[in-house]
């Protein structure tokens, strides 16, 4: 095949996948500079509320170990907002396994499913005591945030299975917060910027070796 032609055939889809990210780049600045969910109030009389990853469909959302994903790429960023300020609130991200074992015999509640439009979560209520052991005092997060008033917690997501648990600091059952999740992804602008450079320099050379044939 001639050289020309192989480059423009090439640059063809680097072209289109700049243009994707560039646009991709375009929404989420305009989104405030991440993809996020709007602000939620969330209530439990439990000691905590639990989630693991989410497997996001076209209509629906349930707890699950989605399979690594573009997520793993992103800058997660959970705002809690307590709806009392003065009740301390702790916030965190640990390892599944850890934070099951950490949360088993304690009454706590876990999100199930959700209906995206409009947003409706589904949580199941585990029994067990009322109390447990200050979430602070437990080395296993891989990111937290505790204390009065809002909460923001970023991580820098990984590979694994992952549950992130809203709690009072002290471990004592009834949390009342408003909260949202929102992803950022870094790699956009300056993966779009030297997509579409290669793509054009790939095209220009190209078309320049067709024309010289």
């Amino acid at each position: 095949m001639n050289r020309g032609l192989l480059g423009v055939l090439i640059a063809v889809p680097l072209l289109l996948a700049g243009s994707g990210l560039a646009v991709a780049g375009a929404v989420q600045a305009a989104s405030g500079g991440a993809f996020g969910t709007g602000e939620r109030r969330f209530t439990t009389s439990t000691a905590a509320l639990k989630t693991d990853e989410i497997e996001v469909g076209a209509e629906t959302a349930r707890a699950g170990d989605p399979m690594p994903d573009v997520g793993e790429l992103a800058e997660v960023e959970i705002v809690v907002r307590p709806a009392d300020p003065r009740v301390p609130l702790f916030v965190g991200v640990g390892p599944k396994a850890r934070v099951e074992s950490y949360l088993r015999g304690v009454s706590h509640e876990e999100f199930v499913s959700a209906d995206l439009s409009p947003f409706v979560p589904v949580f199941r209520r585990l029994p067990g005591t009322s109390e447990v052991a200050a979430p602070s005092r437990q080395s296993f997060w891989v990111a937290s945030s505790s204390g009065t008033g809002t909460r923001t917690l970023r991580w820098d997501k990984t590979g694994g299975a992952w549950s992130v648990v809203v709690m009072r600091l002290d471990g004592r059952p009834g949390v009342d917060a408003h909260a949202s999740i929102s992803l950022r992804f870094g790699f956009l602008p300056p993966a779009a910027i030297v997509t579409l450079v290669a793509g054009t320099a790939l095209l220009v050379w190209g078309v320049r070796r067709r024309r010289a044939a």
